[in-house]
Order: C-alpha cells, then sequence, then structure tokens
C-alpha cells in the first residue's frame, strides 16, 4: 500500500471486501485460478499480507466494485454514528409520510434545495420536516436549511419495529399497482436454502440494494433526461408448498 495512513486502513478494507467477497459467494479458489495464484497466496492477501494497490483493485473486480467504492463501503462500516434508531424514532417516521419520505431521500444524498425544487415540496412542509428531523436527533439542522446526518447512510431498520411495519403495509398496500404495470422490470424466484443460506441471501440483498443506489446516484447527477420516482423491492418469504395458501416463515 502506498502510505503509512492507508496501511492503518487496510485491515478495515479487506474486511469490507471479505463481506462483498461472502455476499457474492466468491470463494479463494475462484479468486485463485482467475488471478493465476496459489489459495495459500489468496489467503495471505487477505489477511493483509503482501496486499499491494494492484492486488487490492483486482480483488475488488471481483466484486464489481472501485477502490473508492471499497474505501466508501468501509467509511460507513466504521461510522460512529447511529446504525439503528430507537423505537421512538422510529414510529415517528412511520406515522408521518412526508417526514419518512424526506428523511429517507436526504439518506440518500439528496439535499433540501433538491428536494424543494424536484419534488415540488412547499417551503412550508419542507423546514417543518427538517425541524421536525433536528428535534428526534436523525439530523442536525444548520444554516440556510442544509443539513449533516446523525446516523449512517445505509440505516438498520429494526426487524420487529415500526418502520418494517409500515413498509409491509406500503408492499399489501402498493402489490396490486406493482403488478398492473408491465413495462417496468419484474421477476421471481423460488428455491429450497438452509438458514445458513438464508443469512447469506441477508448478505446478498445488502449488496443489490447498495448497487441499485450507486445507480440512482449516477443518474441523479446524469443529463436531464425525464426520471421519475421507482419502489424497487425485493423480499423473502416462506411458503407450503403441499397447503392451499401459503404461510410467513
Amino acid at each position: 500500500m502506498p502510505n503509512k495512513s492507508t496501511d492503518r486502513q487496510l485491515p478495515l478494507l479487506v474486511a469490507s471486501l471479505k463481506r462483498l467477497l461472502r455476499a457474492k459467494g466468491i470463494g479463494y479458489r475462484e479468486i485463485a485460478r482467475t488471478l493465476g495464484v496459489s489459495e495459500p497466496t489468496i489467503k495471505r492477501w487477505l489477511a493483509g499480507q503482501g496486499l499491494t494497490l494492484e492486488r487490492l483493485e483486482d480483488l475488488c473486480a471481483f466484486v464489481d466494485v472501485s477502490l473508492v467504492e471499497l474505501i466508501e463501503f468501509a467509511a460507513q462500516s466504521a461510522d460512529a454514528r447511529l446504525r439503528q434508531l430507537s423505537v421512538e424514532q422510529e414510529q415517528a417516521l412511520s406515522q408521518e409520510r412526508n417526514l419518512a419520505f424526506v428523511f429517507t431521500t436526504i439518506l440518500r444524498g439528496w439535499s433540501p434545495e433538491e428536494l424543494r425544487r424536484e419534488q415540488m415540496l412547499d417551503d412550508a412542509t419542507l423546514i417543518a420536516c427538517l425541524a421536525r428531523l433536528d428535534r428526534l436527533g436523525l439530523i442536525e439542522l444548520l444554516p440556510g436549511n442544509n443539513v449533516r446526518l446523525r446516523t449512517v447512510r445505509d440505516v438498520e431498520w429494526r426487524r420487529d419495529g415500526p418502520m418494517r411495519a409500515q413498509f409491509a403495509h406500503w408492499i399489501r398496500t402498493g402489490a396490486e399497482s406493482m403488478a398492473l404495470q408491465p413495462e417496468v422490470p419484474w421477476g421471481s424466484e423460488m428455491v429450497k436454502v438452509s438458514k445458513a443460506s438464508l443469512a447469506r441471501l441477508d448478505d446478498m440483498i445488502r449488496d443489490w440494494r447498495r448497487n441499485i443506489r450507486l445507480l440512482g446516484e449516477a443518474d441523479r447527477h446524469a443529463s436531464a433526461d425525464p426520471k421519475a420516482w421507482y419502489w424497487v423491492l425485493i423480499s423473502t418469504h416462506a411458503v407450503d408448498l403441499l397447503a392451499d395458501g401459503d404461510s410467513t416463515g
């Protein structure tokens, strides 16, 4: 690696890279075969031994991220800001749709000015939402309606919390309209997997969400071509193929 400062960050970069490799199901053998080195060499690299900048970039290619993106991903993992909201904070968001929308778009990098301009939110609604988010401790409201997040961008919603319940409600109420839009991408898959693979699927979904956000971020700063909001959903649901209906697991 090029300098001592980067060397101190190497364990975090390697840990983040290993997480991305696991999410994609890429093992040492596949990496070694592609790069033309031995498996023990790959193990040493992923232990931070003898790992050069060029080799780190080679490893990044296996998970389709640049070195810059890996650094950003690692920084998020090390961020000391809130990763999970309190029940009270989630409850407030789940009860106010405008508030939830403003917060989640800020999480995706939108500025209040972009929200006002692109989403045509009136000043009173926008300022009220920003002030409420500040009181909830989710953002710091700065002069000129600028904001600083007090959470990480990849917030982990509570598994049995208010926001997941609200998402479930939105899914139920929006499922029919989603099915009636044949012009948008759609697909499904059914598999029989173990608990261990289900945990790996959770990592894959995290990786998928990150790629979706990168796509939206790139488009946000791209040309002035017409754009629209799309709700992209992936979910797992346990089914009993021998029963008349299906059941949640």
